[in-house]
């Protein structure tokens, strides 16, 4: 996927979980900064937290895509 492909998954995963109710506001603050790896990385805690809200292929895409490690998140 190019840059504006996951730029774009990424602004729908927030949306997703904003409206399950989630807060994202921080997340999305850096998403409107641009720092979208911080961002994708509020998603995947999120993702983490309240597993079946979001498609987990997509948030592994996104994830292979910005090169994210996520050993940390995943302890």
């Amino acid at each position: 996927m190019d840059d504006k492909e996951a730029i774009d998954l990424l602004e729908k995963q927030i949306k997703i979980l904003e409206r399950a109710g989630i807060d994202m506001s921080g997340d999305r603050e850096f998403f409107y900064v641009g720092e979208w790896d911080l961002a994708l990385e509020g998603v995947y805690v999120a993702h983490k937290k309240h597993p079946g809200v979001l498609n987990s292929q997509e948030v592994q895409a996104l994830v292979d895509d910005f090169g994210m490690d996520t050993s940390e998140f995943d302890r």
